[in-house]
């Protein structure tokens, strides 16, 4: 009786396998070169790197203002401006790197509850019907 059920479950789970797999090929459409994900993570890498430039940039400029106290604040103004850009681009590259991931996650999430309470179901049934 137990072996049955196993081949019973063996085949339900190859049939959600297949399902589960085509859901998570759908969400891999490449259509056309919108790829938003890529997009806003190469977005964020530039950012990020963009920020580190312009914080070096201050550093040398203040660096190279002498006792010029106008020159070293407007310095650390713009360092502060590039700090700033540097975090937003890790962000948006965070973000947008874990997107995909995180649906694939929660995708599965979904099926392994449909299962589960599949076999929950026919648990039920069966003990009803011994009854």
């Amino acid at each position: 009786m137990s072996e049955d059920t196993a081949a019973g479950s063996e085949v339900m789970s190859s049939a959600r396998l297949a399902q589960f797999q085509d859901e998570v090929a759908k969400l891999k459409v490449k259509g056309g070169g919108a790829n938003t994900e890529r997009t806003g993570a190469n977005a964020g890498i530039g950012l990020a790197i963009l920020g580190v430039i312009i914080i070096v940039i201050c550093w040398l400029s203040s660096k190279g203002a002498g006792g010029s106290v106008n020159a070293r604040l407007d310095s650390e103004v713009a360092a502060a401006i590039g700090l700033l850009v540097g975090i937003v681009g890790v962000a948006l590259w965070v973000r947008n790197s874990l997107t995909s991931y995180l649906r694939y996650w929660l995708i599965r999430l979904i099926y392994e509850d449909k299962e589960q309470t599949e076999r929950l179901i026919a648990a039920i049934e069966k003990l009803a019907d011994k009854r």
